[in-house]
């Protein structure tokens, strides 16, 4: 078995010897402990790599300068915390974590044997993936042709036209039945030398109003496809499928009417499309994009509210367009248990309910988010908890092997 290269942060020496009963019986963990006052100007730590931070009892405030130097001094680490830590420091944690690419394994209130062994095991198995991930890269790197720079290299029209870019789906689920209601439909690269590529990799580069519509074009076709096949499942025409658009594009002088054409052309229901709107600049509601709304939501498909709490969309948007659904940010999800998280999402359920709009969250992770959310009463959520973005036919398997009859999700 491999080890896990463990540093862990505890200013209390009776936390530190349990800790240290907990991580030598797991067997695999290979541990330095900062404790002591002067353990803390000590860096780097001694530990020659550095898999698992657990972030304990942080009492001083020379912890939060540490753990900043950590998630810029190491690459990729994750990360347990214990739940009774101080709100600044959790929120300081969780803010260093989002931005340095750290990876939150869980955490834990108690010193529970069972609960910590159950963390370390979780936190070896990403070790193992990202090592594995890493290697695949490699290789891949060496048959690709050598550059200092690889993303310079992605020609996006290029994998347009040769149809190298290929819809995920990820299933959307109702937090009360736990069944599939509906589906994301995201980009993929499958690159001939890389690889499949997330849409990290390239989606900056999609930098034009005719790439955007051809990506979206893309898209839909392989997402409707698969509807027209689920349409012969038997629970499968419940399926609500969310195409990402734009907001630039809705000044498209044709982008609603053709649209609408592909979905009836493919015999799709036009209830059973959401289109989910990102601002990555500011929309402005002219004649034209007043129009394409109009005209979407005459003919029956659902606007969706993309990344609600972040960027431009607000609260405004709410009030000026006709959203039938809103979709909680996965990275405000992620800190959903805070507290004042808490109150945002309880006021946000009341909004939505006002308004009849569902509430979907994203990037939910831990059994702990889902009952958390699902008491603040959000509607449905998506995420690694439920399913990871899988291609079409992994997508029927998944539908097969559920017996249960699908719902449709509430039409705003």
């Amino acid at each position: 078995m491999s080890t896990l290269s463990v540093l862990l942060l505890c200013s209390n020496a009776f936390r530190v010897r349990r800790f240290s009963r907990i991580l030598a019986a797991s067997g695999f963990a290979r541990v330095q402990v900062v404790s002591q006052e002067n353990d803390w100007t000590q860096f780097p730590p001694e530990l020659g790599e550095l898999d698992l931070v657990i972030c304990d009892s942080l009492h001083s405030l020379t912890a939060i300068y540490y753990l900043r130097r950590l998630c810029e001094h190491y690459g990729f680490f994750s990360m347990i915390e214990c739940e009774a830590l101080e709100a600044p420091i959790r929120w300081g944690l969780a803010n260093f974590r989002v931005r340095s690419g750290k990876y939150c394994v869980g955490s834990y209130s108690d010193l529970d044997t069972v609960q910590i062994s159950g963390l370390l095991l979780k936190a070896l198995t990403v070790k193992r993936t990202v090592k594995n991930h890493s290697r695949s890269r490699l290789a891949a790197d060496r048959r690709a042709p050598a550059s200092n720079d690889w993303r310079a290299q992605l020609d996006v029209a290029q994998a347009l036209e040769q149809q190298q870019i290929v819809a995920y789906f990820q299933p959307q689920v109702c937090l009360k039945t736990r069944r599939i209601t509906g589906a994301e439909v995201l980009a993929r690269w499958q690159h001939p030398h890389r690889g499949v590529l997330g849409p990290q990799s390239f989606l900056d580069l999609v930098d034009s109003p005719e790439r955007h519509r051809q990506l979206f074009d893309c898209l839909l076709q392989q997402g409707l496809m698969l509807q027209r096949q689920l349409q012969a499942h038997t629970q499968g025409d419940a399926l609500v499928f969310s195409y990402n658009i734009e907001a630039s594009q809705l000044t498209d002088p044709e982008f609603a009417a053709q649209m609408l054409l592909q979905v009836e052309e493919a015999g799709v229901p036009k209830k059973q499309v959401t289109l989910e709107i990102t601002e990555r600049q500011a929309l402005v509601l002219d004649m034209q994009s007043i129009e394409n709304i109009s005209v979407l939501v005459k003919g029956g498909v659902r606007l969706s509210l993309d990344d609600f709490g972040t960027g431009h969309s607000s609260i405004m948007r709410l009030a000026g367009i006709p959203f039938g659904q809103i979709k909680l940010d996965s990275g405000f999800v992620a800190n959903a248990m805070g507290l004042k998280e808490t109150r945002i999402i309880e006021a946000v359920v009341g909004l939505a309910r006002s308004l009849n709009l569902e509430l979907v969250a994203e990037g939910v992770e831990t059994e702990k988010q889902r009952a958390h959310l699902q008491r603040l009463g959000v509607d449905a959520a998506q995420g690694y908890l439920f399913h990871k973005p899988m291609r079409g036919q992994a997508l029927l398997q998944v539908l097969n092997a559920s017996h249960a009859p699908l719902r449709l999700i509430r039409q705003g």
